[in-house]
């Protein structure tokens, strides 16, 4: 039986992906969300499948924290601003990972690895709100990168910003899939797709424990993909904060609440020039030690509906738009993000109706409800 979509949900999707949730067979029924679902983050059919196993090491080390160089000259990442030696590199497409975010105290999929070599790091809200990441990788290579886990509706909207893009990722309902192979603008590139690319670590509990090695998915790109142009625009070296920005030690977020939910704190520190980001208020760090960090800090507060693939999965409404705080260089700037279509990206605005431009470097984009931002001055 095929899912009856509400028209504002129906409204959203372009037809091909239409096609494609009706093709996936998916029954609506309203389900209680039971504590097994909230805590694996929803209807994850991917972590009953045969995935080669590995062992992945890690060596207790202090802390660190991953700060930006850049060269004289050269060409300039979209993603980042920041300049490369490497023109190849520059030009090829966006590569998306979906990253577990589970934090709880019986079961999580922290640390994670690979995240300080992202792009572009986006946070959304699923099932029972817990986060899940899109790990948006272009202008560096980042080896091993996970855990990864399944795709939901909302990255169907999110990524034709980036044009067309590859998709790491494991799976998931009937619904989604279709969703995803219809859509134009992704590249799939998932555990089913290149399996030979992922691993199982037999030291980590399933399903929390899939690892992609990313520098192979982009062999599996047409030839003449294309990179993706920029997603926000920057300040040049030396450049002035807008007479709108005002200091700040950072931002809290919330999620909506639950047992799994975890919030998350971004605080400023004025010698490294950069946002740190802690959760459940431990420092969040990569499985190799490294402090989560970031130049730039983009809120973007979004309204969720009811994705059409599943009753119990939220799902952001990214095209629209609504309130923003853009967190950089230790102040906050607040305005409004606008965005038109799936395949454009939000526009950023001040509340004097000028451009919002960021620090070059490593940005992260966090789609809370609102009420689940709060500035810390």
């Amino acid at each position: 039986m095929d899912e009856p979509e509400t028209p504002a949900a129906a409204s959203r999707l372009t037809p091909q992906v239409k096609r494609g949730l009706l093709a996936g067979g998916v029954v609506v029924a309203v389900i209680a969300l039971v504590a097994g679902v909230a805590l694996s983050g929803g209807d994850d059919k991917d972590d009953e499948k045969a995935v080669p196993r590995s062992t992945t090491t890690t060596t207790a080390k202090p802390a660190a924290v991953t700060t930006t160089t850049q060269p004289a000259s050269g060409p300039v990442a979209p993603l980042t601003g920041l300049r490369l030696t490497d023109l190849a590199t520059a030009t090829r497409p966006a590569l998306a990972v979906k990253i577990d975010n589970l934090d709880a105290r019986s079961e999580t999929a922290v640390p994670q690895r690979g995240l300080p070599k992202a792009d572009i790091v986006i946070e959304e809200i699923v099932e029972g709100n817990i986060t899940r990441l899109v790990a948006i990788f272009q202008s560096q290579s980042p080896g091993q990168v996970g855990p990864v886990r399944s795709a939901r509706t909302t990255d169907i909207h999110l990524l034709p910003q980036l044009g067309r893009v590859l998709l790491a990722w494991s799976g998931g309902n009937g619904g989604v899939t279709a969703a995803v192979k219809a859509s134009p603008a992704i590249i799939d590139v998932g555990a089913n797709a290149a399996g030979g690319s992922y691993a199982r670590d037999r030291s980590r509990k399933a399903p929390h424990n899939l690892y992609v090695q990313a520098n192979d998915l982009w062999n599996r790109a047409p030839a003449d993909t294309p990179a993706p142009g920029p997603l926000f625009s920057y300040r040049p070296d030396g450049g002035a904060m807008p007479a709108s920005a005002k200091p700040a030690q950072g931002v809290d977020l919330t999620w909506g609440g639950g047992g799994a939910s975890s919030p998350v704190g971004w605080r400023w520190d004025p010698k490294l020039k950069l946002f740190l980001r802690s959760q459940n208020g431990r420092p969040h760090l990569d499985q190799d030690g490294t402090r989560l960090s970031a130049q730039n800090v983009v809120v973007l507060v979004t309204p969720y509906g009811q994705s059409p693939a599943d009753t119990r999965s939220p799902e952001a409404l990214t095209v629209g738009g609504g309130e923003a705080f853009v967190f950089t260089n230790g102040a906050v700037v607040h305005g409004r993000w606008d965005r038109p279509a799936e395949d454009k990206p939000a526009a950023l605005i001040d509340d004097a109706g000028a451009p919002i431009q960021l620090t070059p470097g490593q940005t992260w984009i966090e789609l809370p409800r609102a009420g689940g931002a709060t500035t810390v001055s």
